[in-house]
């Protein structure tokens, strides 16, 4: 996709140039001084990365435990702050299913993981995302007035 955005506005600006070469100023311009410049025309292409598509996947509506900040699994009681820490501190998974073979799991996080099993899935791991220690503590707090 980035390839292409590039070409389409490489060849506008081509297109653009030999415009310019091949036009006559018209005669107000040139008796001005002002030079006849081309309109380029940029064809729009939408920027993305990995990142956004990422996020434009199934967050919101589930969580990645690859990818999830320790946040995320507020929404689940029961999962905040242990468990979700235990997750994060032993991902990444190739599956959900893996989650399960993490050390250390009661049976308690295990009925939890049980309940919310449907709500989880797995993506690779997205550096941008999980880089640095903002995964665990990301600054974001509640106001607590």
């Amino acid at each position: 996709m980035k390839r292409l955005a590039s070409a389409l506005m490489i060849l506008g600006l081509v297109i653009g140039l030999t415009g310019w070469f091949s036009n006559p100023a018209p005669a107000q311009a040139s008796d001005m001084g002002y030079l006849n410049l081309p309109t380029v025309q940029v064809l729009a292409a939408e920027r993305r990365n990995a990142v956004e598509d990422k996020l434009k996947t199934k967050f919101g509506e589930k969580i990645d435990l690859n990818n999830a900040n320790v946040r995320a699994f507020i929404r689940f009681p029961g999962m905040y702050p242990t468990l979700a820490g235990k997750i994060l501190r032993n991902s990444p998974f190739g599956s959900v299913d893996e989650v399960y073979k993490m050390p250390g799991l009661t049976d308690r996080e295990i009925a939890i993981l049980d309940r919310y099993k449907e709500r989880l899935f797995v993506s690779d791991p997205e550096v941008a995302i999980i880089e640095g220690f903002d995964r665990f503590n990301n600054g974001i707090y509640d106001d607590v007035n």
